[in-house]
């Protein structure tokens, strides 16, 4: 039997090194271009709480760039208002809403903070959604308002995510609410959503840093309230777009930039508990909390915000040439605050003026769309 031959094939030891080296550089290259996938396990349950801060000075990055293995810096937002979304099963929520909700929803959380309007007030303010494995929607709302309750239970759900989410995907949907009681009024909705996964990378906020997937959601919505007793309605026809940064297991998004046609952004993103937010910071007005609504108006106009102490705050109204219209000193409170203007007696001309808040060196302005 013949002993098979040796051969010695000579290999150059810089080959090798270079083959080593390029297995090392794929190994490492690989969690760096690798996307996450969102699931409705991501999705908040029943029990979760989920904190989350109000954030100021968004002015140091562009917050619309995106792409593939982004990576986006918000590590100098400045916590100024917190708030703890606690999730509940519908079983939890007043019994007049389950009957509405209970086939439909299996998750809500209260909405925290009541909301005066002139003549009324609306309170007990829920949310309801559903999470499927194949899409996690918002089915309505509910409220009482005066102490009536109005359960607000859309036609077609308000999808915010269809799983499982990639970069890439596209999706819309179209949802309509109306509700009319008799000697009382009526509340209609219509809202159109149309959502993008346009980007996905790393994301550093002061919680920490994050692999996201960040979906974008331009939306138009119309929704109206009229009163009887006050015959008086308050329709608002708004065009708005959420940028919101997805993570594996966070609930919510990590952080959410919610934007209007007229230029207003309001920032929200997970964070721990802060103590003394008073003390981070030099603002009396809550950045991110004023709003000016109809939007465009004509004669009656509200102006919201939140004051994080009391404080004697100066609400004035100016063209676009600087000239001033109106002026007024407001004793505000700590928390929500909301006065009512009477465009009438300032006589604007049609076109854009300025609705302008300020306290100390700080003013907030917002901008508004005047229709004689």
């Amino acid at each position: 039997m013949k002993k098979m031959k040796n051969y010695n094939i000579p290999v150059h030891q810089e080959y090798l090194r270079m083959i080593a080296f390029v297995f090392i550089l794929l190994a490492f290259q690989i969690p760096l271009i690798a996307q996450i996938t969102i699931e409705s396990s991501d999705m908040p349950s029943p029990g979760d709480t989920v904190r989350l801060s109000t954030g100021l000075n968004t002015d140091f990055i562009d917050y619309t760039e995106t792409g593939e293995n982004f990576v986006w810096n918000f590590s100098q937002l400045i916590p100024v208002i917190q708030t703890v979304d606690t999730f509940v099963p519908p079983s939890e929520t007043p019994f007049y809403y389950q009957i509405f909700f209970a086939l439909y929803s299996n998750l809500a959380h209260r909405y925290m903070r009541d909301i005066p309007i002139p003549g009324f007030e609306l309170t007990d303010i829920y949310y309801y959604f559903k999470n499927e494995s194949s899409k996690f929607s918002n089915i309505g709302y509910a409220a009482s308002i005066s102490g009536f309750p109005i359960p607000i239970r859309f036609d077609h759900p308000d999808v915010f995510y269809r799983f499982p989410l990639h970069y890439g995907d596209v999706d819309s949907s179209a949802s309509h609410f109306a509700f009319g009681v008799d000697d009382f009024g009526y509340v209609l909705i219509d809202r159109t959503r149309k959502n993008k996964v346009d980007g996905w990378g790393t994301i550093t906020t002061p919680f920490g840093t994050f692999e996201t997937l960040r979906i974008k959601s331009d939306v138009h919505e119309f929704d109206s309230i009229y009163i009887d007793s006050l015959q008086m309605g308050i329709p608002l026809d708004r065009y708005y777009t959420e940028y919101k940064w997805l993570a594996k297991g966070q609930k919510e998004p990590v952080l959410q930039i919610t934007t209007d046609y007229l230029g207003g952004a309001v920032v929200v993103y997970r964070d721990s508990a802060r103590m003394n937010l008073n003390a981070v910071h030099e603002y009396t007005i809550g950045e991110n909390t004023m709003a000016v609504y109809p939007n465009p108006a004509s004669s009656v106009l509200f102006v919201e915000f939140d004051l994080l102490q009391a404080s004697v705050v100066d609400l004035s109204v100016t063209d676009i040439s600087g000239k001033q219209l109106f002026h007024r000193k407001i004793t505000g409170r700590t928390g929500f605050n909301r006065t009512t203007l009477n465009l009438n007696s300032l006589a604007p001309k049609d076109g854009v003026c300025l609705i302008n808040l300020a306290a100390g060196t700080q003013v907030v302005t917002k901008k508004l769309i005047v229709k004689n």
